[in-house]
């Protein structure tokens, strides 16, 4: 079975959700400031896996959900910058996100489809435009798209979705869409926005 891979949506998802894959090598491509700024996230995320590994039956612990971790919108942006690095995601060349208020979300995702058969469907270079809701349940994520635009034109989830599915081939990627779930780190149960803040709960 081909390997699922979000593409586009990856750099929303995955620099809210965070698979629990950790870097532990830096990359030449992110400078060392950036990898010290995203360090506290990365060392959370490490450690409240470790603890959900550890956790035995019968152990006393703290009920899932029951605790709190805050960080910065300047600490989520360093930690997609380490992400999309380490994770060699060869369209998506840089995200950045604003947090709001109620799991709201407005960012802009940079994308270089690079190979001829995918920059046929929009130009090779474009800026992805998107005001979002954020929906966290039992341990996973999903995007829940308000507005769209890519460069200057409005477009439909449906046709970002279509692009996803051409270059999720083209890359041997089993498809996927903006409104799929993706898994939380092991150990996050879910995540909340506040004006520039994102709160992770485990």
């Amino acid at each position: 079975m081909p390997k699922r891979s979000p593409v586009l949506c990856f750099a929303v998802v995955a620099v809210l959700s965070v698979s629990a894959a950790a870097a532990d090598q830096a990359s030449a491509g992110v400078p060392p400031e950036v990898r010290a700024k995203a360090a506290a996230i990365f060392a959370a995320l490490e450690r409240i896996e470790a603890e959900s590994i550890r956790t035995r039956p019968g152990a006393a612990t703290a009920a899932p959900g029951s605790r709190r971790l805050t960080f910065g919108e300047d600490e989520l942006n360093a930690y997609a910058a380490c992400r999309l690095e380490d994770e060699g995601e060869p369209y998506v060349k840089a995200a950045q996100l604003k947090l709001l208020a109620g799991d709201k979300i407005e960012g802009r995702i940079s994308i270089d489809l690079g190979q001829p058969q995918a920059s046929g469907l929009v130009p090779r270079k474009q800026d992805l435009l998107f005001a979002a809701r954020i929906e966290t349940q039992d341990g996973k994520i999903r995007i829940n798209m308000d507005t769209l635009y890519l460069g200057t034109q409005t477009i439909s989830p449906a046709v970002v979705d279509m692009i996803i599915g051409v270059v999720a081939r083209l890359q041997g990627y089993e498809p996927t869409t903006l409104k799929d779930w993706y898994p939380l780190p092991r150990g996050v149960q879910r995540l909340e926005t506040r004006p520039g803040q994102v709160v992770v709960i485990y």
